[in-house]
């Protein structure tokens, strides 16, 4: 009992950003995220509050759950997806604006390019061509053909730098 204790105040004297940091590189590289954010969570109301920061959950990697829980628990699955997308975890934005648009008969541009672009803002390059694509396609004026213009350049920037580190 004593151990406990002394276990509990030690990660409450952790400052609140160092213990989101932690947290949200398990997020990223663990096997099994949501068990051992599960786990974390039960240990104290600090670990609680720290585990339920968005900057934890925009961290989260769903391909470590992605396999494992589309089939065995989809319901839980769709649940996870629609609540990590609420809170921008870029991967997330993607699988659910990659649903949107290929899960009817015809596209609906509108809807899924707003997750494509939270996905985007994060650095997803693919996301930020689906979004230039969308865009484009969308013929929405102005403001839409920038943005279209911005993402092609993001993606484009990226393979800039991966072509320069390969001829180091």
């Amino acid at each position: 009992m004593v151990a406990k204790r002394l276990h509990s105040s030690m990660l409450e004297e952790l400052p609140s950003d160092v213990a989101i940091k932690i947290t949200g590189h398990l997020a990223v590289t663990t096997e099994r995220p949501m068990d051992d954010l599960r786990g974390l969570r039960a240990t104290c109301r600090f670990m609680r509050r720290v585990c339920y920061n968005l900057e934890v959950g925009r961290s989260v990697a769903t391909e470590r759950f992605t396999d494992h829980m589309e089939w065995n628990k989809p319901d839980g699955y769709d649940a996870l997806l629609a609540r990590l997308t609420q809170i921008d975890n870029p991967e997330a934005c993607f699988i659910t604006g990659l649903g949107v648009v290929f899960g009817e008969l015809k596209p609906v541009a509108q809807p899924c390019i707003i997750v494509f672009t939270h996905a985007a803002a994060e650095g997803h390059n693919v996301a930020a061509y689906m979004a230039a694509v969308l865009l484009y396609m969308a013929n929405a004026g102005a403001a839409a053909d920038d943005a279209a213009r911005r993402y092609i350049r993001q993606v484009e920037g990226e393979e800039e730098a991966a072509a320069a580190a390969h001829q180091c």
